[in-house]
């Protein structure tokens, strides 16, 4: 049997972690099933420079999946992190008036740049 799927993203970095559950609980009663995580997390996924934090992630998966809630798990390349960017500017955008992008802003980076990737 298919499943309709009806959910909407979610960003539990932006919430405290108190309320995840009742987050949860909620979009369960609303009838969504499915959420997307994380493809502005990037800097909570990775604080420093080769540092990996999960553990944040794997709760909030667990708090959504108690409420039958699967995710879609985003990958955090719209969002760079401060280190990277700083550690590496040449990777901001140039916009067409020559001035490169600052950090602050989604999808400030150029996505053509090797050292992007």
């Amino acid at each position: 049997m298919s499943m309709f799927r009806f959910g909407a993203a979610y960003y539990p970095e932006h919430w405290p972690e108190e309320r995840w559950p009742e987050d949860a609980r909620l979009m369960a009663e609303a009838g969504m099933n499915v959420v997307r995580l994380a493809e502005f997390a990037w800097s909570w996924m990775e604080p420093s420079d080769g540092q990996f934090d999960f553990d944040w992630l794997d709760r909030a998966m667990g708090v959504l999946n108690s409420q039958d809630i699967q995710v879609v798990l985003g990958t955090p390349t719209a969002s760079p992190p401060p280190w990277l960017m700083s550690k590496h500017p040449e990777v901001f955008m140039v916009r067409e008036d020559g001035r490169r992008a600052t950090y602050g802003n989604r999808r400030a980076y150029c996505p053509r740049n090797p050292t992007y990737w």
